[in-house]
C-alpha cells in the first residue's frame, strides 16, 4: 500500500527548497554557469553517498538473511528484489530519492547566497557580539577563556580535526534518512524539515539580518582588535609547531581560502563569510536530536560532539559564543515546528482534499 505521507512530505520539502533555489539562481549577482556547475557537483556527491550507503545497507540486509543451521535462506537476488518491490509498493522510492535531492538543492543555493547575496551586506554586528562574549566569559574574550582552560598544540589539533569533521554527519545524516523504515516516518520528516529550516532560516534569513564576520576576520573587515589579532598569532604559532609533526591547523587554511574567494567572479565550493548565527552549531545540535531519537547512546555521543563544536567554534575564532547559543535555541524551536509539519502531513486526506484533523 502506498504511503502518501512520504509523497506529501517530499512535495512540501521540494517546494520550499525549490523556491529558495530558484530565488537565489535568479539573482543578478549569481553567475548561472557557476551555479549550475556547483549544483552538479553537490548532486553527484549526494547520490554517490546514497549509493555507498545503499551498498552498506544491502550488505547488512543480506547478512541478516544469511543461511542458518538447518534452514534454507532466500537467495541474495531474491532478498534484494523483495526489498526493491517493497520500496516501490510503499512509496515509489520517494523516501529514498528526496533526501539527496534536498541536500544538493539546499547546499547549492546556500553557497551561492552566502557568497554573492550576503556579501552585499556590511558586517555591522561584530561589535556587540564581541561585547557579549566578554560579558559571557567574565570580562575576557571567549577564545582566551578556552585557551586558558586547555589551550595547547595538541588541543588545537584535536579541536580543529573534530570541527572540520562536521561535514561527515552533516551529509550522512540526511542520507541515513533515506533508509530509515516507514515506522520512522516522523523522525525522518522532522529531521529533514529541520534541516531545511536551519539552512534557510539560520544560514540565510538570520545571517542577512545580522551580518557579521566573526573573530577570525574582525581585523580584516571590521576594525582593529588586538585580542583577535593575538588569537590569530597563537593559532599560527600552533600551526608552525604542528607542521614539524606533519600536521597543521586546517582552520587557518580554510580562513585564507575564504578570504581569497571573497572577490572571485564565480562560485567556490564552501565559500562565503558569515558568523551570526552559526549553521555549524545549529546542525550539530540537529545531529544530536536526530541521533538521540534513533539510539540513546548515539544521542549522548552526538550531544558531546555538539558541545565540542561550540567550544571549537570559539576556540578557533570562527564564531562568537552567542552565535552558537542562539543557533542551538533556534534549532530546538525548528525541531518542534518540523514535528508539527510531520504530524499534519501524516493525517489522512478527506474526500474534499483537505487534511483531516486528528
Amino acid at each position: 500500500m502506498t504511503d502518501f505521507r512520504e509523497a506529501r512530505a517530499a512535495l512540501w520539502g521540494f517546494l520550499a527548497t525549490a523556491f529558495y533555489f530558484i530565488w537565489v539562481f535568479g539573482h543578478d549577482r549569481v553567475p548561472s554557469d557557476s551555479f549550475i556547475a556547483l549544483f552538479r557537483n553537490y548532486l553527484t556527491a549526494a547520490f554517490a553517498l546514497l549509493f555507498a550507503a545503499g551498498i552498506f545497507g544491502l550488505t547488512i540486509l543480506l547478512w541478516r538473511n544469511r543461511p542458518q543451521k538447518g534452514m534454507e535462506a532466500p537467495s541474495p537476488l531474491a532478498v534484494i528484489r523483495d526489498w526493491g518491490e517493497r520500496q516501490w509498493d510503499e512509496h515509489r522510492f520517494v523516501k529514498i530519492v528526496w533526501p539527496p535531492l534536498l541536500f544538493a538543492i539546499l547546499l547549492t543555493a546556500f553557497n551561492a547566497f552566502k557568497q554573492k547575496i550576503l556579501a552585499t551586506r556590511p558586517f555591522a554586528h561584530d561589535g556587540w557580539l564581541a561585547e557579549a562574549d566578554r560579558w559571557l566569559f567574565f570580562g575576557e574574550d571567549g577564545w582566551i577563556f578556552f585557551h586558558d582552560l586547555f589551550g595547547s598544540t595538541s588541543a588545537t589539533l584535536f579541536i580543529d580535526l573534530s570541527y572540520h569533521a562536521w561535514f561527515l554527519p552533516m551529509s550522512i545524516g540526511v542520507i541515513i534518512c533515506a533508509f530509515l523504515g516507514p515506522e520512522n516516518y516522523r523522525v525522518r520528516t522532522q529531521y529533514l524539515f529541520s534541516y531545511i529550516f536551519v539552512w534557510i532560516g539560520l544560514g540565510s534569513i538570520m545571517a542577512f539580518l545580522f551580518p557579521s564576520a566573526g573573530p577570525c576576520f574582525y581585523n580584516d573587515f571590521v576594525g582593529s582588535h588586538d585580542s583577535y589579532a593575538q588569537m590569530m598569532a597563537v593559532l599560527r604559532e600552533h600551526d608552525t609547531i604542528l607542521e614539524a609533526r606533519g600536521a597543521n591547523v586546517q582552520a587557518l587554511n580554510n580562513m585564507a581560502a575564504l578570504l581569497a574567494a571573497r572577490d572571485a567572479d564565480g562560485l567556490v565550493l564552501g565559500g562565503g563569510i558569515s558568523a551570526m548565527p552559526s549553521v555549524h552549531n545549529g546542525l550539530s545540535v540537529l545531529f544530536a536530536i536526530g541521533a538521540y531519537r534513533i539510539n540513546r547512546w548515539l544521542g549522548y555521543a552526538m550531544i558531546a560532539y555538539a558541545v565540542l563544536i561550540w567550544v571549537g567554534s570559539v576556540y578557533l575564532g570562527w564564531h562568537y559564543a552567542l552565535d552558537g547559543l542562539i543557533s542551538a535555541a533556534l534549532t530546538l524551536a525548528f525541531w518542534k515546528l518540523a514535528g508539527h509539519f510531520a504530524d499534519a502531513l501524516a493525517r489522512p486526506v478527506t474526500p474534499w482534499g483537505r487534511l483531516a484533523r486528528a
